[in-house]
């Protein structure tokens, strides 16, 4: 039989159990007491306002292209790709990549613009900048405050520079034709200049030469016509602006003087001195010639030269002559100014000698013959020209033909040729010609640059000649050359030779026998 429960027992449990429930309830907290009851509002919900956008929620849109040129001299184009959305403005900054960008505070390196280009200007000509854009947006606020999207990635460009104009033209009418002198720009940069002309006739510019020179001599003008010229000065980077222009009217031509108009075919030895030693003076060994170039002959034209023959004479029977020349052609070059020493009768190069900057040449188209050319700078200044044997082989003898600048002592050799023996020697015939040639292309006399020249009377195994006779061209020559004069001057011992432009024939044929 089951025991009976004891009933003190169960009511301790119970009481146990009571306590327990208690304590779970003290954990949580009672929720507050009914606040005592009033009448419902009606009221109405709204929508709150949105909140103050800040730097971080604002959309900012980012250039991602940035493109930079240069057109002209010390500017810089700059453009760029639209941001997205559209911003308040761009700042664009720029600096020379050698150097940091500046300050955004800095006005000489920063521009705010509302469009996306801007022509950046005053920057070095000739340096590389780097350039970046970033958008500006409105932050909202009350007082218009912007804030900055990112930089975009730099773009570089070389800035053009074109050399500055040439300043100082001038234009000065002659009979030959308008003179023109400027200044250089002063850039070192300059590879060349153009001549640019226009005309009453012809107001189009035009073209009409290339330079490196500060001058130009245009031969190619009509008579009492009036032009007006410019000069661009041209280098790697383009063209200089033209300048402001200088006019001037050409001369009428010279009554009288149609002969300088017409076109002659050259050669044409315009004057001729001939030196005749004493009869009693069979041969001459040695010879000497001191001679003054008086003015420079200036601008040339490409075709033509001047040739001033200081001898024409014969060595053992063979021809030879020797001069300087306003241009001498070493094939592959720019003709130079330079001396030449020629002889007849041979084609054979191995009858002549040249230093090592010079050259000779063979040739038939005036009969078969040799020379020597050397380049050789020659102006307005004091000159001595000698030739003398300079060495002997068993089949000849050589002539060497040097020129002296008598004001810095300097002699330069030309060059050497060899020539027969007659009777065991070789020896120069007592009687030599000097002369001044027009060679090259048909030319008018008139574009023939004015020369001045003072030959000496020459010295031959140390004496003088004791004839000279002076002589033009026939008038019924195929080229006569009018313009031109030569005197001599007995008193001086000396000839006077002048040729070219506006010369007059003032002195007649002349014969002098020495007492």
């Amino acid at each position: 039989m089951a025991p009976r429960p004891n009933l003190r027992s169960g009511i301790a449990c119970l009481i146990a159990l009571l306590l327990s429930l208690a304590t779970a309830c003290e954990a949580e907290p009672a929720p507050p007491a009914a606040a005592t009851a009033e009448p419902a509002l009606a009221v109405t919900s709204t929508a709150a306002p949105p909140p103050t956008p800040t730097a971080t929620e604002v959309p900012v849109g980012e250039v991602r292209e940035v493109f930079a040129s240069s057109a002209a001299r010390g500017e810089l184009w700059v453009g760029w790709a639209a941001a997205d959305p559209e911003p308040h403005d761009y700042h664009l900054s720029w600096a020379r990549v050698d150097g940091e960008y500046p300050d955004p505070s800095d006005a000489a390196g920063n521009a705010f613009v509302t469009v996306r280009s801007d022509t950046l200007t005053g920057l070095d000509p000739g340096a590389t900048y780097m350039v970046r854009v970033r958008a500006r947006y409105a932050d909202g606020s009350a007082d218009g405050g912007l804030i900055e999207g990112p930089w975009s990635r730099s773009a570089a460009a070389r800035v053009n520079a074109p050399p500055l104009a040439p300043s100082g033209l001038t234009a000065v009418a002659t009979h030959q034709g308008v003179e023109l002198e400027w200044n250089d720009p002063g850039d070192e940069s300059v590879a060349y200049y153009t001549v640019v002309r226009t005309s009453e006739y012809d107001p189009y510019p035009t073209d009409l030469a290339t330079t490196t020179d500060t001058r130009f001599f245009d031969r190619t003008v009509d008579p009492e016509t009036r032009y007006s010229y410019a000069i661009r000065a041209t280098n790697a980077d383009g063209d200089s602006p033209l300048p402001e222009r200088a006019p001037v009217t050409t001369l009428a031509r010279i009554p009288g003087r149609d002969d300088l108009y017409e076109e002659i075919l050259p050669p044409a030895h315009a004057t001729t001195i001939w030196w005749h030693w004493d009869a009693r003076r069979p041969a001459i060994r040695e010879m000497t010639i001191d001679f003054t170039i008086h003015n420079d002959v200036g601008h040339w034209k490409t075709m033509s030269g001047y040739y001033l023959m200081l001898g024409f004479g014969w060595i053992s029977d063979v021809a030879f002559y020797f001069g300087v020349q306003t241009r001498i052609l070493e094939p592959g070059i720019t003709p130079v100014r330079g001396a030449i020493f020629s002889r007849w009768e041979t084609r054979d190069l191995a009858n002549a000698r040249t230093p090592s900057d010079g050259w000779a040449d063979s040739s038939g188209h005036e009969g078969d013959f040799i020379g020597v050319r050397r380049a050789y700078d020659w102006n307005a200044g004091e000159y001595r020209a000698r030739i003398a044997p300079d060495g002997r082989d068993a089949d000849g003898e050589w002539f060497s033909f040097w020129i002296t600048d008598l004001r810095t002592g300097i002699t330069t050799w030309i060059g050497a040729l060899k020539f027969p023996l007659v009777g065991g020697t070789a020896a120069m015939a007592p009687d030599i010609a000097t002369t001044l040639e027009l060679f090259g292309s048909p030319a008018r006399p008139i574009d023939a640059p004015e020369w001045y020249v003072t030959v000496e009377r020459p010295v031959g195994d140390g004496a003088a000649p004791a004839r000279v006779i002076t002589e033009y061209p026939s008038d019924n020559s195929p080229n006569p050359m009018r313009n031109s004069n030569v005197r001599y001057n007995a008193s001086e011992s000396a000839a006077d030779l002048r040729i070219g432009g506006i010369t007059e024939r003032v002195d007649p044929p002349q014969r002098y026998w020495s007492e």
